[in-house]
């Protein structure tokens, strides 16, 4: 089990260009594994940028259903969660807001077009194979959104002629979890899909003693590669999320939630074709990428069973990505070049003659580059883009980044600088509730600039390994509601808001069966010297993973720690103190024989009391049994 934060020990997250190793990469394996900081599959010790990795055993030492709640370990990112599973689920990095996060499932972004931000309430996938989070500003290779960092989910890709899994499992609040895996490598071609079925009756969100607020989600996906000659190859994916959320809300306006018959249905289709070329052209080698991408997002609310309002937002695009890798002496170069294009359609409903009713069309296009230098011990890496907006100014975000180690003592200095954008969302804009909610066309896009310095260092032979990363950010044009006004609109804040903070990690392969990776995460984040909400100000998470290589008994643990946060108290609009909480999970796994496994696991096995959003009413102890098969 293996998560891991400095640069040498992450793993390239782009299936699509190169195999995933499935176990855990240890430290004498560094050579062999890469990160997606520049678009492509890089040589880790080439890397500059801070970059955690949750591997294929660590997200099974996690044990979570929730992508979200296996982040909880990743230093600097805070999980707000508004109930019980299938309930608004945010991630928040380095202080940032959720919308600033870019999310990357299999390469295709996945926040929703109507309000640029991802969901995590529904990312309960059985064929991940690892988590990869770049933090800091990462909008010169990615683009908008990407001002706290990058989260990129990777599904499994088969490495045997036939691979099988399935999974089923039970337990508290009348959870019922079941998925299938099946996949298949022969030569260069491979195929691979799932189903993955999970529905809780949940709890009463409200704390009213009501009704409880039950959850569905249903995924299905497929993926393959076929290599159509000797270095090309054509690869794609497909992902559909079926969700049913039931939820209560504030009716009568009073800022406490009633117990109401409301339910969200969502829809949501990624899919991706890609063409892959490698060749080489006099000392150069080159690699190209051609993909088309989709994002098509559908939600509809009702109440009572009556269809209240409905959300379509389509995100279509295209890219073509080609990379030269050449030497000049000892020095080792990498230039990327990246033309992109894309569209969105977003359309909402809420009945004939309502105010929110609209219809948008909205298209960019980017020119990107990339460039990285290598020779020895050192490395500098370069990024600049400039979008085209159809409905904003023009915009240019950088990054630079340098990484020297210091073979003497074993350990890796790296410094960071990068601008970063977002901008604002189609609600923000132009409204979703025009009695209590009018948009703000005048909106300018939100600006990030910071920096960070780091210290990786490797300890006990590369048995273990510590780092310690300062990063400064400051946001001007910040988005916010405001709520002295009625009704209700969105405005740029006139002052700054200053994020700052350290994030330390340490991991230690103990022995061939104990495993430990620790992280503690110190933030600042406030506008205008008031602390900014739902930023905890402390983070702390440790996991401990027994796997002996002969036994057929494993068991893992988990600690997380969420220090106190502000929110707000829509009741009074005033700040209130959220108080801090600590989870602590836990399984135990059997081998009955061999890909035949039956394991217990728990969540927040203390029953801790505790609110990620003010009013919201959070699951107590659960406890579940399972059985795990495979074949492989």
């Amino acid at each position: 089990m293996r998560i891991r934060t400095r640069h040498q020990l992450c793993l390239a997250a782009t299936w699509l260009t190169v195999p995933i190793q499935l176990h855990a990469q240890t430290p004498d394996q560094e050579d062999v594994i890469y990160v997606t900081a520049a678009r492509i599959a890089l040589p880790a010790e080439q890397a500059t940028s801070s970059i955690s990795l949750l591997d294929a055993d660590m997200l099974d030492a996690r044990g979570a259903s929730f992508a979200a709640d296996a982040l909880r370990a990743v230093p600097g990112l805070a999980v707000s969660r508004s109930g019980a599973p299938g309930s608004l689920t945010q991630i928040r990095a380095r202080g940032s807001e959720a919308n600033h996060v870019l999310v990357l499932i299999d390469g295709v972004e996945a926040s929703n077009p109507f309000t640029g931000e991802a969901d995590f309430s529904h990312y309960a996938f059985d064929d991940l194979a690892s988590i990869e989070v770049a933090r800091g500003e990462q909008s010169a290779l990615w683009g908008a959104d990407a001002i706290g960092g990058v989260i990129r989910l990777n599904s499994r890709r088969p490495q045997n002629r036939l691979d099988l899994g399935a999974r089923l499992e039970g337990g508290s609040f009348d959870t019922r979890r079941l998925s299938v895996q099946v996949g298949g490598e022969i030569g260069d071609h491979w195929l691979s899909g799932s189903a993955s079925d999970y529905r809780s009756d949940g709890i009463d969100v409200a704390g009213l003693g009501g009704e409880r607020d039950g959850y569905v989600n249903t995924v299905i996906s497929l993926s393959g590669g076929y290599q159509i000659r000797e270095g090309w190859q054509l690869e794609g994916t497909a992902r559909r999320i079926a969700s049913e959320s039931e939820y209560d809300s504030d009716t009568d306006f009073d800022g406490r939630l009633d117990n109401v018959d409301l339910r969200t249905d969502g829809d949501t289709v990624l899919a991706r074709l890609a063409l892959l070329g490698e060749q080489q052209w006099g000392d150069v080698g080159l690699s190209h990428e051609v993909a088309l991408q989709l994002t098509d997002d559908t939600s509809r609310s009702r109440f009572a069973g009556a269809q209240t309002s409905r959300a379509l937002g389509q995100r279509l695009q295209a890219h073509y990505e080609v990379t030269g890798i050449w030497e000049t002496g000892p020095y080792q170069h990498r230039l990327t070049g990246l033309v992109e294009h894309d569209q969105d359609r977003l359309k909402s409903f809420s009945g004939n003659g309502a105010g929110s009713n609209q219809t948008r069309r909205l298209e960019a296009d980017a020119l990107a580059f990339d460039y990285g230098l290598s020779r020895g011990d050192f490395d500098v890496t370069g990024s600049v883009r400039h979008d085209v907006h159809s409905l904003f100014a023009d915009s240019t975000t950088w990054r630079v980044g340098a990484g020297w180690d210091f073979d003497a003592v074993d350990g890796r200095l790296r410094a960071n600088f990068g601008e970063a954008v977002k901008n604002p969302g189609i609600y923000e804009l132009f409204g979703f509730f025009p009695d209590f909610f009018t948009g703000n066309p005048e909106l300018a896009p939100e600006e990030s600039r910071g920096w960070e310095v780091a210290w990786d260092q490797s300890l006990l032979a590369g048995a273990a390994g510590v780092s310690v990363v300062y990063f400064s950010s400051e946001l001007e044009n910040e988005i916010y509601t405001d709520f002295g006004a009625f009704p209700a609109t969105a405005l740029n804040a006139a002052t700054r808001s200053d994020r700052r903070g350290v994030e330390m990690s340490a991991a230690w392969d103990i022995d061939p069966a104990w495993s430990l990776f620790a992280s503690v995460s110190l933030l600042e984040s406030e506008e205008n010297g008031v602390a900014e909400i739902r930023r905890p100000e402390r983070l702390a998470s440790l996991t401990l993973s027994w796997a002996p290589i002969d036994s057929p008994v494993s068991a893992s643990a988990t600690l997380d720690h969420t220090g106190d946060q502000t929110d707000t108290d829509f009741g009074t609009f005033q700040p209130v103190r959220l108080e801090a909480y600590s989870l602590v999970g836990g399984q135990v796994g059997w081998e009955v024989r061999e890909g035949v496994e039956i394991y217990a696991r728990g969540e927040n096995l203390l029953d801790e009391e505790y609110q990620d959003v003010f009013g919201y009413h959070t699951p107590g102890r659960g406890l579940y049994l399972g059985l795990r098969l495979s074949h492989r």
